[in-house]
């Protein structure tokens, strides 16, 4: 028995050795479909954990091809091979060829839903429903068995509410669409509540920049750059002072509108586009989106897409009680 034991272990170990190099041939001939750019030193891995070999070091800054961008861990080509680096320093992560399908990652919706009763919803593990009013816009990941599913900022799992309550619009697929068309929209949450400090000033300039955003055409072939329309972020741009979740002050004119333009960006991540400049709030992110799906603006920074559709798009926004929709539309021809 124990000679039979150890024949068949080494028969295990010599497919295990002669299956090495094929493994990693196929993974050198993987084409990377998207780039990216390192935004901190750190560790390249050989595989998807800390406690897995370190294959080397990688600079902050660095051009990289990406594989696969999870989560938590994200594949990219190094040296003659591949190896993981964190999620939350890969920075501008975006596909190669723009009309190759969403981003890694994320997740696409199929519908947008107008509320047309108060409704509400109980995350897992909140001790309070969420409530959504009559006339709110809810972009829908999946409809299934009665119930329109859909993200809630950073929960794992989708939240939901009857579709009984809700008027549901299908996206049209962007080489499908005719003038009008829907082709998609996205929604994130934002809290109400005026005991917040500084909300009541927050809650002004969403609706301010969602104002200025409604309606607003991009041609094909152009560029369309957040700050050229709803900057600059001054009092005498009609801001009003509000928390903000970057910079130097806790406090700043505009505080608000960067979850307007986070909005508007993960439209551009599962859309044909080419990201030409993006920054994040920080490496961790912001609480009403995963890590990595949030873009912030300033005076200094902007987020600036370009549109290679064949046609014109036209960009609305609604935001009402906690809750904004961006919207793109195949804008009509004139």
């Amino acid at each position: 028995m124990a000679r039979r034991i150890a024949a068949l272990l080494a028969m295990l170990l010599a497919v295990m050795m002669t299956a090495l190099p094929v493994l990693a041939e196929e993974e050198a001939e993987e084409t990377a479909a998207y780039t990216g750019v390192i935004g901190k030193r750190m560790n390249v891995q050989r595989w998807a954990t800390e406690d897995s070999a370190v294959l080397g070091v990688i600079e902050a800054g660095t051009a990289v091809d990406v594989f696969n961008k999870g989560r938590t861990w994200t594949r990219i080509a190094y040296g003659d091979g591949q190896g993981y680096v964190l999620t939350k320093y890969v920075e501008l992560v975006q596909r190669k060829n723009p009309f190759d399908g969403p981003m890694p990652g994320t997740s696409a919706h199929v519908a947008v839903a107008c509320v047309l009763q108060d409704t509400s919803f109980l995350p897992e593990g909140y001790q309070y429903a969420v409530k959504v009013t009559a006339g709110s816009w809810l972009s829908i990941e999946e409809i299934r068995d009665g119930r329109a599913y859909f993200p809630y900022r950073r929960e794992p799992d989708n939240v939901s509410v009857s579709t009984d309550r809700l008027k549901l619009y299908d996206f049209v697929p962007w080489d499908e669409a005719q003038p009008g068309d829907l082709i998609y929209a996205f929604t994130t949450f934002y809290t109400t509540s005026l005991s917040k400090e500084g909300n009541a000033g927050r809650l002004y300039n969403i609706a301010l920049a969602s104002e200025r955003l409604t309606g607003i055409r991009v041609k094909a072939g152009e560029s369309f750059s957040f700050n050229a329309v709803c900057g600059p972020y001054t009092k005498e741009n009609g801001y009003r002072s509000a928390p903000i979740l970057s910079g130097e002050s806790a406090m700043g004119y505009g505080g608000g509108v960067c979850q307007v333009c986070s909005t508007i960006y993960n439209i551009v991540l599962r859309v044909p586009a080419v990201i030409e400049d993006m920054h994040w709030h920080s490496q961790g992110g912001v609480s009403y989106l995963p890590a990595g799906f949030d873009a912030t603006v300033s005076d200094s920074k902007d987020m600036v897409f370009r549109n290679v559709l064949p046609y014109d798009v036209r960009i609305e926004f609604e935001s009402q009680d906690g809750v904004m929709t961006a919207f793109l539309f195949r804008d009509y021809e004139e």
